[in-house]
């Protein structure tokens, strides 16, 4: 590594370890599982390490890094191509006719996801995976990362009233897709620091 590479590199490093959890929970809850989250969180920090010049020092690194996530977020979502869900039940056919069953993945991929988990049902995460990318965000951002309105709008390059707006039609299509169990859209664990 050449001498200005590395003189970027090490505070870069140091902010990183000091937010990672936090980068990881954001990037987890806009994409829904592991494996998109380690891509969101790769795709980010690359975007966010070749942009590091323009980083303020003296401001809040997380903010600045779920900028990038988000944006890069809202590209895979686009991007994203749309599939169609398959019955575990029904039985397929290969190529030569042969027909077999689906394969279920096992969901304990790691203590990562354990941890997970438990700080979020399943329910939770369904509603919140069902929300638009948009509204999912400000979800995220103010309700799980503690995030002020102002930080939140910032963060998403929006006005104030757009974030307050979309936070309540986000809340309200949890409610509905919850049962109407407000409670639990309103009780959202803060992500470890």
């Amino acid at each position: 590594m050449n001498t200005q590479k590395s003189v970027r590199w090490e505070p870069f490093e140091a902010l990183l370890r000091q937010h990672q959890d936090r980068l990881y929970a954001m990037a987890y809850r806009l994409s829904g599982n592991h494996d998109d989250a380690q891509d969101l969180l790769q795709q980010s920090l690359i975007e966010a390490y070749a942009a590091f010049d323009r980083f303020e020092a003296g401001t809040r690194f997380d903010r600045w890094v779920y900028r990038i996530m988000y944006l890069s977020f809202l590209d895979l979502v686009r991007k994203r191509p749309r599939f169609s869900l398959l019955s575990l039940d029904t039985p397929w056919d290969d190529e030569d006719g042969n027909g077999g069953a689906h394969d279920v993945p096992d969901s304990r991929i790691g203590p990562e996801t354990k941890l997970l988990n438990g700080v979020l049902s399943e329910p939770l995460q369904r509603a919140l995976d069902a929300l638009p990318p948009e509204f999912r965000a400000v979800v995220v951002l103010a309700d799980m990362q503690e995030l002020s309105y102002e930080e939140v709008a910032r963060t998403l390059g929006c006005p104030v009233g757009t974030v307050r707006s979309r936070l309540h039609r986000a809340r309200a299509l949890m409610r509905r897709s919850l049962g109407g169990r407000a409670e639990n859209v309103f009780a959202l664990p803060a992500m470890a620091a």
